[in-house]
């Protein structure tokens, strides 16, 4: 596995950084995470935005444009030899010193690594995925919710969590009994033939593939809505699915060991599933 580690391609296993890098000591850092379709890089300009906004949270420094990260995606997977990836990149503000506050001016930590999409994903987007609920919210609520933090307990906990139960992904749930997201994915269903997802004021990561999903949605006829989902309220939606940019749109058809729906991928989903896979093919199309 090769990396890009600061302006240099390098085997995984050779990269290094410092034991004083702030993202290591205090999760000083954030990150995004896209994917790669024939070897060409899908809505980074999007993605980009997104981390550009962490960084300035954090008073880090901006990561650069799109189309030099586009570039250095298409480098990586190129000597890599992948072409269906996700591609993460890594903002840390680098070694200023072990306190909370950090000392003088660091040069920051840039990492960009690319991975082999599972190998069980397209069978999953076919036949849909058991979720289960997570007896925690997110770690990380307004206004840092929507934010890619590098530090992000919360989430390892979750999804070990809903492994240990057979289920790909978890659900935070809050005190007050509402679902939020996923571990590493926003949430719809579907009611009544119409979009509900959590509200971004709910302290969701604001998602790059969830917005395209609802403006696709939207341009389909649907519905959308967003509005606080219950417990209650999503078990009894007819249809559930997740989006990320890994995953698309990825159909859920058990919650806490019980069927959604049929039990099996909804019709609503299954037409966005195609009304995604048509905006990337287009996009691709655009950028080849």
């Amino acid at each position: 596995m090769l990396v890009w580690l600061n302006g240099r391609f390098l085997p995984a296993r050779d990269a290094r950084v410092s034991a004083l890098d702030r993202g290591l000591l205090h999760g000083d850092g954030v990150y995004d995470t896209w994917r790669t379709y024939g070897g060409v890089p899908f809505a980074t300009a999007a993605h980009t935005r997104r981390l550009a906004a962490a960084a300035r949270a954090l008073g880090l420094p901006a990561p650069g444009p799109a189309r030099l990260w586009e570039r250095r995606v298409r480098g990586l997977l190129a000597r890599s030899g992948l072409t269906d990836a996700a591609v993460r990149l890594t903002v840390t503000r680098g070694t200023a010193g072990e306190g909370l506050a950090p000392e003088g001016r660091a040069r920051p930590t840039l990492l960009l690594t690319a991975r082999r999409l599972p190998a069980h994903l397209a069978r999953r987007q076919r036949e849909g995925v058991a979720v289960v609920l997570l007896p925690f919210p997110r770690d990380a609520g307004p206004p840092w919710g929507g934010l890619k933090l590098v530090g992000h307990a919360s989430a390892v906990a979750g999804r070990v969590a809903a492994s240990r139960r057979g289920a790909a992904e978890g659900l935070y749930v809050t005190a007050g009994g509402e679902v939020t997201e996923a571990t590493s994915a926003n949430l719809f269903l579907v009611e009544r033939g119409a979009l509900v997802t959590p509200p971004r004021a709910a302290g969701i990561l604001p998602g790059v593939t969830r917005a395209l999903v609802i403006a696709l949605a939207r341009r389909a006829g649907l519905r959308v809505r967003e509005e606080p989902v219950t417990v209650a309220r999503l078990r009894r939606a007819r249809e559930v699915f997740l989006t990320a940019s890994t995953i698309e749109v990825l159909p859920v058809v058990r919650f806490d060991g019980r069927a959604v729906g049929s039990g099996r991928p909804g019709p609503v989903t299954q037409r966005l599933q195609s009304a995604y896979a048509g905006h990337v093919a287009a996009a691709l199309r655009r950028a080849r």
